[in-house]
């Protein structure tokens, strides 16, 4: 076997290698730079979360007040206050999530460093 042929032998195996091992995980990563997966998902946590996090406040106040044998005001005023704040927190925190997925996609698509870690930890969670 030649120098020519035992190069173009390592050549092909390094290109299938890279077929098996590394194109998988590059259309991978492309299809989450280029969708909104990553986007809708996070929206969806993070309404479960705002939801989670003003139930238990809802529940802290009521404990607490419950403590000097007051309870809660359920106004309308205050039932109204509450609904303005979980939507204007609803807003912000979505807004923020689009802000940190465009800037991971171009990241992605771009080739920083840092930009599979932080999908590795995204898909962790």
């Amino acid at each position: 076997m030649s120098y020519q042929d035992a190069l173009a032998d390592i050549t092909r195996q390094q290109f299938e290698d890279y077929k098996n091992r590394f194109l998988p995980v590059q259309e991978q990563l492309f299809d989450l730079a280029t969708n909104d997966t990553l986007l809708t998902e996070q929206m969806e946590r993070n309404g479960q979360s705002i939801d989670r996090a003003f139930n238990q406040s809802k529940q802290s106040e009521s404990m607490a007040l419950g403590r000097y044998g007051l309870a809660p005001d359920n106004s309308k005023q205050d039932s109204n206050n509450t609904g303005l704040l979980k939507s204007l927190t609803t807003a912000s925190v979505n807004n923020e999530t689009r802000s940190s997925v465009d800037d991971l996609q171009n990241k992605i698509l771009t080739g920083q460093g840092g930009a599979p870690k932080g999908l590795a930890e995204i898909g962790n969670k």
